[in-house]
């Protein structure tokens, strides 16, 4: 503060002071300029870069993965063509190894051979394909357009649908191009994309994708690769199940992606991520166009562009150019202007207000010395206030630590020690006590037991709300046949004391759902008046979304005013006395659900006793 009347003192003796505020005013307006456009070129920069780098990213995962299904192609062809005499039976075994898990999105793998004559008889010279001239149907409209037949003669399919055999494809443009350019090229090629026949006649529109199929030309055995070209081996590939997996693993999250078929002026999407999002291209422009006969759309000279903040490139995909747009989401780090904005805004305050400060530095220097104390003083207040907050907060949290921990081991410990004790007793003391000390023997071992179900409740309790939940895949048969097994080993055999239905498998935690299950299936079968054989049963049924899992015995009954209360902890329903429990057991079951996502109940069973339901919903998609 020493300064300060140095300072005021050299400003009261200039003779133009005045004029103090206007230069700072300009000197600050000037810096933050500068600093507001440094920071957005900067910010520029490295948005650019980012989406480059996941455009790269995409680009190489896609590649990949359609490289992976023309070396199965390849291998394919090669199989096939090193037969010399093909049959059904070795079309089976070459493709056996195919799989809709490893080829996503393939519909159906067919041989296709072609015949130039109406009456077929040159269609098997050289191969025995197993199909006979009858059963193939020339297509009318190729027939007429004077297109040669070309006929698929064996299938494979691999999404379920019924193989297809017999069908004249000539007429279908896109595949008929895509196999007459493998032909003249020797290797596997896409083609444009269209509506696949199956699915233009099955599917409703929504449901149908834009398409495409992968030809590779088949050549006679005995000179594999080089022979003469004999016909076509054909993927029928739906786009967006292609590909979906490979974008949504590639886009991290952090960007849009689009993969269109561009022919001429027109772009058709292929597949995108997020599924049918908006789309990132309106206009090809001078993208490129598309070449019309077959293959390989021919690029503009810059094969990466970028226009409105979406990056646009080329990958080829079998053979065949398409067109890459990926655009950044919200959550992607870009810049949007309200950074730049913040800084020049912040700047040209900070300048007015020094240029202010300037001007009434002299009169109001005592004031905001005050006015800086108080302010002090009070955030010194409030953060000794948190302080204080903090270091209660941790206390009682290491109050709580230690309540866990001396429940855990120090009153355990006790009661496994006392257990023991009075085991041993009872093993080598039983005879040599009379019947009051046996009696008072047996009364113990009963008490340590109840005191050690109950702190295992109350742990049970106090962690079902926080423990970690890790959820999996869980075959609810698995773990009913488990607890059954556990519940009753010490019983005498009964087929018909638990009955299990078809159970689901459900996504959730197997220890809790276990702990559930154990729960309501040891009620029902505890929970029996005397004299009467406990039978419990166990079932599901599908609702809106999710299972409702039911566990109905034939017990002593709730009544209706306590339905909602035996859920409570500690609650004891009217009939359970005589009965040994710690009432937490359906707490902690409510609980568990809860956390699940579901809910839970009870209802009156109309034999006799209850139905305790619960419901788990599916995960989201």
């Amino acid at each position: 503060m020493s300064v300060y009347p140095a300072v005021v003192g050299r400003h009261a003796r200039l003779p133009h002071w005045a004029s103090l505020p206007v230069v700072v005013a300009v000197f600050g307006l000037s810096v933050t300029l500068l600093v507001t456009g440094v920071l957005h070129q900067s910010e520029q920069r490295r948005a650019r870069t980012l989406l480059e780098r996941q455009a790269t990213g995409v680009e190489a995962a896609i590649t990949a993965e359609a490289n992976r299904y023309v070396d199965t192609m390849t291998d394919l062809t090669a199989a096939i063509s090193a037969q010399t005499s093909l049959t059904g039976e070795d079309f089976v075994a070459i493709m056996s190894g195919l799989s809709a898990d490893r080829l996503y999105g393939a519909s159906s793998v067919s041989l296709v051979m072609p015949s130039a004559s109406a009456e077929l008889p040159d269609l098997a010279t050289d191969w025995s394909p197993g199909v006979q001239s009858d059963a193939l149907v020339p297509d009318a409209v190729g027939a007429a357009l004077a297109l040669p037949h070309r006929y698929v003669v064996l299938n494979r399919t691999l999404d379920g649908s019924t193989a297809r055999v017999g069908r004249d494809v000539a007429r279908i443009a896109p595949a008929r191009d895509a196999m007459d350019a493998s032909m003249r090229l020797g290797r596997p090629i896409a083609s444009r994309t269209y509506v696949l026949t199956k699915d233009a006649e099955t599917l409703p529109p929504a449901q149908r994708q834009s398409s495409f199929v992968v030809a590779s030309p088949v050549r006679l055995a005995g000179n594999a690769g080089t022979g003469e070209p004999r016909g076509w081996l054909v993927m029928g590939m739906r786009g967006q199940d292609f590909l979906e997996r490979t974008l949504r693993r590639a886009a991290a999250g952090q960007v849009r992606v689009e993969l269109r078929d561009v022919e001429g002026t027109k772009a058709r999407r292929v597949a995108s991520w997020p599924r049918g999002g908006d789309d990132l291209l309106t206009t090809i422009g001078a993208a490129g166009r598309a070449d019309a006969a077959g293959a390989t759309p021919t690029p503009a000279p810059a094969t990466t562009w970028r226009a409105d903040g979406i990056e646009h490139r080329w990958v080829t995909v079998a053979g065949r150019t398409w067109l890459l747009s990926v655009a950044p989401m919200d959550s992607f780090v870009q810049p949007d202007g309200t950074l730049d904005t913040v800084v020049l805004v912040a700047g040209t305050l900070i300048g007015l207000l020094l240029a202010s400060l300037v001007g009434v530095l002299t009169r109001s220097r005592d004031r905001a010395l005050v006015d800086v104390q108080h302010a002090t003083a009070a955030l010194r207040a409030d953060v000794a206030r948190r302080e204080e907050v903090e270091v209660e907060l941790r206390r009682r949290e290491r109050e709580l630590a230690g309540f866990a921990g001396v429940a855990a081991h120090d009153l355990r410990s006790p009661l496994t020690a006392a257990s023991a004790y009075l085991e041993v007793l009872a093993d080598e003391a039983t005879d040599e006590l009379g019947h009051q000390g046996r009696d008072f023997l047996g009364r113990a071992r009963s008490a340590v037991a109840r005191t050690d179900r109950m702190l295992t409740d109350l742990l049970e309790y106090a962690t079902a709300e926080h423990v970690e939940l890790h959820r999996t895949q869980v075959s609810l048969n698995l773990l009913v046949a488990e607890v059954i097994a556990e519940r009753t080993d010490r019983l005498e055999p009964d087929p018909h004391r638990v009955t299990v239905g078809e159970l689901p498998v459900v996504s959730g935690d197997p220890g809790m759902l276990r702990q559930v299950l154990d729960n309501l299936i040891g009620n029902g079968v505890k929970y029996t008046a005397p004299g009467r054989p406990p039978r419990v049963s166990v079932r599901a049924r599908r609702g809106e979304r999710a299972w409702r899992i039911e566990v109905a015995d034939q017990g002593i009954g709730i009544p209706p005013e306590e339905r909602e209360g035996v859920f409570d902890a500690f609650h004891r329903g009217a009939g359970s006395g005589e009965f040994s429990g710690s009432g937490l057991g359906l707490a902690i079951c409510r609980k568990i659900v809860e956390r699940h996502g579901g809910a839970i109940g009870v209802e009156p069973d109309p034999g006799g006793g209850s139905v305790f339901w619960f419901t788990l919903p599916d995960p989201p998609a």
